[in-house]
């Protein structure tokens, strides 16, 4: 069933069927204001923090399932009828003869766009927020289509929430008594009496004909968004009171001349009326005069602006494959949610609500691998705040919050509050070996070499940053101490021990030993090697013993995962407590598990042999149509000495479920082992874009990647959950560009090396890569999955094999690889 569709030359998903199963959502804004949008206009905003910063209300898990929202309502002034811009929350019938009502939404990067056809009225709603304004904008445009003059009430809504949100849910005695509302110049403020520096508004770029303040003022008794009384009415109550729970609603009475287009724009913004609520008013409420004098409105301007950041963005890397899919998730879609998940973390959604705040270690330093190219101030950002989280020991810790540990946090003033909160002391955040996850730290130290190969700061790594317990440090001593401390936690197998988890959160091994994070640990080392080695060639003191003695460890976890992990035909998991093994032939439930398989030839571990044949008893264990399975068979016994993973339904999550992240891993091994074939058979059992017209077993958004589908022992197979804030995005980024298109980075130096399926002719990306642009064309004229035959930079032949030197900044380079 199909529902949408795919506008790869506007870079937008059209939802022309809004009746989905499921709310289909956006995520809006780059900075400090963000919005969880729905195709219907349902979600929340908030401002830096999901959880200490919300703007408008959400009630999770509520019938129907995304209210409330930011809705424009219209209402017939000669008949009373009225409707909204999104299909809900009014939801007119979309199969009445007699006034059809045809609905459309369309998901850009960065901005959503209502439209709704009705009784000769056609509207719009674009919903956005600029880059450098903490407002969030709905450029609303209404056409009459008829031949009659039309009269028409226009209302903007939203329901304002309590900024925390666990007070919002659970201290009503506070919500409701200290938050109140008041209404001066079109500006209805909203503020927070017991933090005075807190204030929301709402405002219009015309003066309204009224408003209310008052949430049930505009909704009535025993009503919903679905049919508020003061649109029924068509005028608000005028009434702003203390207490109690507050909207903004601002009505304002619209003449349209037949064939004439009136346009309004609504303001959600973060602040104060008089500190920046005029200011900003005025900004936007030039939609007339700015026409009028041949200048463009405000609002235009900075959707353009917003527009071309992302265009921006598109262009640091840009594919063109036989792929169509590929192209269209990989030049906008995948990169849009890659990017959402390194700045909003992984808190916001219809799932998370914000119910927890801060970064996960492992999350934060695997997404940020992803988008450096595209967004390298924020990864920089994030890769400082996990150092900072990073202790002596060399572990990270798992959820923290990155303001805990950063000098320059804003400080807010010390207000006193009826409500005790015990102060913790900073001491109490440093969580010890028991709370400890046994891979967090492995991760950052790819993302930081990563990141001096995208920007080519090699002094990053001798920037002092401090570890969380205040010591000061190089970048490279933080690489060097998350190294050691995976040496130093080994079993008695020579494996890594398990900890409290590793990736996997529900396989609890204790002091049992994990297979992934010993594969983990040779990926990193290998990282770090690649850095070290030039340094230690430089003369740098100390780097010449680094690389003896890592290289020395890697050779060890090369025997040990020779001697210890191979099962015959893949790898095991690991051993339990008891030295029991997991993910094993032996076993009778979990036999098999997806998450480490690949890493062996990720690590270069592994000969070409055992490679192939782990990644065939993937495909024939654990492959589906809609992916692979985490593990198989799935869990039906309790064992406690696994983990808590048998404690889950099987099909359901860590237990046999499609768990979406580690599908990523095995493309790039494929892609590694030359087999580019299977690696893009694996890429397209998951891909959501090949799900469009599969809603009915789908469920969700078929642009974005998900936490995990149903597995094969669930009678829901295939149903996806929890989308958008998953490291999938990431990963699957990596894998398409890195891997099979195969374009990667040196510390001075980009490599092709494609590993793509033989029936491709060949494909084309564009690369800007310090300042400097590549124009990459691989060529396959004998159909081959992998190899590089010849390459010319500039129409002249270059050794195959060497990298691409770096170009100057501002030059355009001609790479031509052909494949045979």
């Amino acid at each position: 069933m199909r529902y949408g569709f795919f506008d790869t030359a506007a870079d937008e998903y059209v939802i022309d069927r809004p009746d989905v199963p499921v709310s289909w959502t956006n995520y809006l804004g780059t900075k400090n204001l963000c919005t969880v949008l729905s195709h219907h206009g349902g979600g929340y905003s908030y401002y830096k923090s999901s959880e200490y910063g919300r703007i408008t209300r959400f009630r999770q898990n509520g019938v129907p399932l995304d209210r409330p929202g930011h809705y424009v309502y219209l209402r017939d002034d000669a008949d009373g009828d009225y409707w909204s811009v999104s299909w809900q929350p009014v939801g007119k019938p979309l199969d009445d003869p007699a006034n059809p009502a045809v609905y459309t939404t369309r998901h850009g990067l960065g901005y959503t766009r209502f439209e709704a056809q009705y009784k000769g009225i056609d509207a719009s709603q674009t919903v956005f927020i600029p880059l450098d304004d903490d407002v969030e904008l709905w450029d609303v445009r209404l056409t009459n289509t008829t031949d009659e003059v039309r009269e028409l009430t226009v209302a903007g809504y939203v329901e304002f929430s309590f900024h925390t949100i666990s007070i919002d849910n659970q201290n009503l005695q506070m919500s409701l008594y200290a938050s109140g509302s008041s209404y001066e110049d079109g500006i209805i403020e909203y503020d927070f009496y017991y933090e005075p520096w807190t204030f929301h508004y709402f405002t219009s770029s015309e003066t309204p004909s009224s408003y209310d303040s008052l949430r049930d003022n505009f909704v009535g008794p025993y009503r919903t968004e679905t049919n508020p009384v003061a649109i029924e009415r068509g005028e608000g109550t005028n009434q702003s009171a203390t207490t109690q729970n507050h909207c903004g609603a601002l009505q304002h009475k619209v003449t349209l001349q037949p064939g004439e287009t009136k346009r309004l724009v609504y303001v959600l913004g973060y602040g104060s009326r008089d500190g920046v609520g005029r200011d900003i008013q005025k900004k936007y409420a030039d939609v007339v005069s700015a026409p009028a004098e041949g200048r463009t409105p405000a609002v235009d301007a900075e959707f353009q602006r917003l527009r071309d950041h992302w265009r921006a963005k598109q262009d640091k890397l840009r594919i063109r494959t036989p792929h169509e899919g590929m192209n269209t998730m990989i030049n906008a879609w995948t990169l849009l949610q890659a990017e959402t998940c390194v700045q909003w973390s992984r808190f916001a959604s219809f799932v998370e609500v914000g119910g927890r705040n801060g970064l996960g270690y492992r999350d934060t330093a695997q997404d940020v691998m992803s988008v450096i190219h595209s967004n390298p101030v924020k990864t920089r950002q994030r890769i400082v705040e996990l150092l900072r989280a990073q202790v002596e020991a060399g572990y990270g810790l798992h959820l923290f919050d990155p303001k805990a540990f950063d000098p320059d946090a804003e400080k807010l003033p010390d207000v006193p509050s009826p409500t005790i909160v015990p102060t913790k002391d900073p001491k109490d955040l440093i969580h010890g070996l028991e709370d400890t996850c046994s891979d967090d730290h492995l991760w950052l130290v790819p993302s930081v070499v990563e990141y001096v190969k995208e920007t080519g700061d090699h002094g990053f790594l001798d920037l002092e940053i401090p570890f969380a317990e205040g010591t000061a440090a190089t970048v490279y001593e933080h690489l060097r101490r998350a190294l050691q401390f995976s040496a130093e936690q080994v079993g008695p197998n020579g494996v890594a021990l398990g900890l409290r988890a590793d990736w996997n959160d529900c396989l609890n091994l204790g002091g049992g030993e994990t297979s992934l994070v010993t594969f983990l640990h040779a990926w990193a080392i290998r990282a770090f090697l690649e850095v070290a080695e030039p340094l230690a060639a430089a003369g740098r003191p100390g780097a010449g013993d680094d690389v003896a003695r890592w290289t020395t460890e890697l050779d060890r976890i090369r025997g040990v995962a020779d001697s210890e992990l191979w099962d015959g035909d893949w790898w095991i998991r690991g051993y339990t407590r008891d030295g029991v093994k997991i993910g094993s032939a032996q076993n009778d439930e979990g036999k098999i598990f997806l998450e480490h398989q690949a890493w062996p030839v990720i690590a270069g571990i592994t000969s070409q042999e055992r490679g192939e044949r782990s990644m065939d008893s993937v495909r024939e264990l654990l492959g589906s149509e809609y992916g692979n399975h985490l593990n198989w068979p799935a869990f039906t016994k309790v064992d406690d000495t696994v983990g808590f993973v048998t404690r889950v339904y099987p099909g359901i999550k860590e237990n046999a479920a499609i768990f979406s992240h580690p599908n990523a891993w095995p493309i790039i091994a494929e892609a590694l082992l030359g087999r580019g074939d299977e690696a893009v058979a694996f890429y397209d059992a998951i891909l959501p874009y090949h799900q469009n017209d599969n809603i009915e077993v789908r469920g969700a958004e078929p642009y974005a990647y998900v936490q995990f589908l149903y597995g094969r022992d669930h009678e829901w197979f295939g149903k996806a959950q929890n989308p958008w804030l998953t490291g999938t995005a990431g990963w699957m980024y990596t894998a398409v560009t890195k891997y099979v298109l195969g374009v990667r980075l040196t510390l001075d130096g980009l490599v092709v090396d494609p590993s793509v399926p033989k029936d491709w002719d060949g494909f084309e990306v564009r690369r800007e890569w310090r300042d400097a642009v590549y124009e990459i064309e691989v060529r396959n004229p004998d159909h081959v999955s992998h190899g590089v035959a010849s390459v010319t930079v500039d129409g002249v032949e270059h050794p195959v094999g060497e990298p691409v030197p770096a170009a100057p900044a501002g030059s355009t380079v001609s790479v031509v690889v052909t494949l045979g």
